[in-house]
C-alpha cells in the first residue's frame, strides 16, 4: 500500500514532464514545430510531428500554473485521443488502492 500511496502522490503532485523538456522536440527531424503559449489553466505546448506515413499529428500538452502536466491530447485532424489526463489517472489509481485494501467508497 505504501508504494501505491507514493505513486498516487507522485501522480497528483509530481512533474511527469516539464514544459522546458519539450523544447528538445523542435530539434528532432520528424518535428515541424513546438509552440508555447499561455492557456486558461497555465502553459499550453503544441508540438507538430510528422509520422512515417506523412501524417501530421498535433500533440497538445496542457500544464497548470505549477508546470504539472494536466492533459496530453493527440490530434491528427480526423481524430483526437486523450493520451494522458491527470485527474482521470489519479481517480483510477485511487479506486484501485481502495479496492486492493478493501475500502468501500460511496458513488
Amino acid at each position: 500500500m505504501k508504494s501505491g500511496i507514493h505513486s498516487l502522490y507522485n501522480l497528483e503532485e509530481g512533474h511527469i514532464i516539464m514544459p522546458s523538456e519539450l523544447i528538445a522536440n523542435a530539434k528532432l527531424p520528424n518535428y515541424e514545430y513546438v509552440k508555447f503559449h499561455k492557456g486558461l489553466e497555465g502553459l499550453t505546448v503544441e508540438c507538430c510531428c510528422l509520422l512515417d506515413d506523412d501524417t501530421k499529428v498535433l500533440f497538445n500538452y496542457y500544464f497548470d500554473e505549477n508546470d504539472r502536466l494536466l492533459r496530453l491530447i493527440a490530434d491528427d485532424h480526423e481524430y483526437q485521443e486523450v493520451l494522458f489526463d491527470r485527474y482521470s489517472e489519479a481517480k483510477k489509481l485511487r479506486s484501485k488502492l481502495y479496492a486492493d485494501n478493501g475500502i468501500l467508497t460511496s458513488k
